[in-house]
């Protein structure tokens, strides 16, 4: 396992983070159980959820650690993980995804995904 590889928290196999997402559930002031998993292994349903190919923008990135101040957490570590984790991502002077991303949000698109498509088929 490389250095910056994401670990899914599901399977423990490294995950790209274009295929990964971070959930947990929210209730009130409070948070709890924070995962970073594949998009296969993460909940449908209930907990709330962003991808991490989102996350590793840094503005989002931003948003997403400044949105759990003030929160009541129980157990932090998982977020710290995943904060940690995800941080090297975001800090990389040629971050490509960022790059992609704007680009693709710029024409309302997903990046890697052929425009008119939502399976990238």
């Amino acid at each position: 396992m490389a250095e910056y590889d994401l670990v899914c928290d599901s399977c423990s196999q490294t995950c790209d983070p274009l295929d990964a997402v971070v959930t947990w559930t929210a209730d009130g002031d409070s948070e709890s159980d924070f995962a970073l998993t594949h998009a296969a292994h993460a909940p449908t349903s209930g907990p709330s959820r962003i991808e991490a190919r989102r996350l590793i923008w840094p503005n989002e990135f931003l948003a997403f650690v400044n949105a759990r101040f003030g929160k009541r957490i129980a157990d932090p570590e998982p977020l710290r993980a995943i904060v940690a984790a995800l941080a090297p991502f975001v800090m990389r002077h040629d971050n490509a995804a960022e790059v992609d991303g704007m680009r693709a949000a710029s024409f309302g698109a997903i990046p890697g995904v052929k425009p008119g498509t939502e399976n990238g088929k």
